[in-house]
């Protein structure tokens, strides 16, 4: 298993997601988070736009219980209620409101929703924050000698929003998320349905 600053959040990801049967995996890119998270009881779905994303996910996830699609998740279908959406470094990819809208109304009672998002800093805290990650993310990822997703061929946007805009997504779509800053440039956002 590789180490990037997306895997290095699958542990958090697993422990919130410890008593979930069914878990969605919006944007899962190669299937490694699902690979991690599988417990043969778990049921898993990924869904990417990416179709060499979805080969390899099938090819890494053989004999377990899992599932994936080549679609994106603004045209995804399913009957199905998920104990967990899940987006790790995607849902930048996507309309952030429709995608919270669309999570929300896939979710069972009391399901968790649980993003590992990516940002632009908006304000001086933001900046601050920014700063006082870098030389602990490079000393952490040099150690574990990080593989990029370029490195991996995995496609990459670098396209996020700022910080403050996130915000106010999330303020008028789940005003009882829990956000907070993460090292390796990222944020972690849980929220459940009830």
């Amino acid at each position: 298993m590789y180490w990037n600053h997306n895997s290095a959040y699958y542990p958090w990801v697993k422990k919130k997601t410890e008593k979930c049967e069914t878990v969605l995996d919006a944007g899962c890119s190669d299937g490694s988070l699902a690979l991690f998270l599988s417990d043969r009881t778990k049921r898993i779905v990924g869904i990417d736009t990416d179709p060499h994303c979805i080969e390899k996910a099938i090819s890494r996830n053989i004999g377990r219980n899992t599932e994936f699609v080549n679609v994106s998740f603004e045209n995804y279908r399913t009957d199905m209620k998920f104990d967990a959406v899940v987006f790790v470094a995607s849902i930048h990819h996507m309309n952030m409101a429709e995608a919270l809208k669309k999570a929300k109304s896939l979710l069972s009672p009391s399901g968790k929703l649980l993003i590992v998002g990516l940002s632009r800093p908006s304000t001086v805290t933001d900046w601050l924050w920014e700063a006082a990650r870098v030389i602990p993310s490079k000393i952490i990822s040099s150690l574990h000698h990080m593989q990029t997703s370029e490195q991996l061929r995995i496609r990459t946007d670098y396209r996020f929003m700022k910080m403050d805009e996130i915000r106010k997504i999330i303020q008028r779509e789940i005003p009882t998320a829990s956000i907070r800053y993460a090292l390796h440039y990222r944020y972690l956002l849980e929220w459940t349905n009830r």
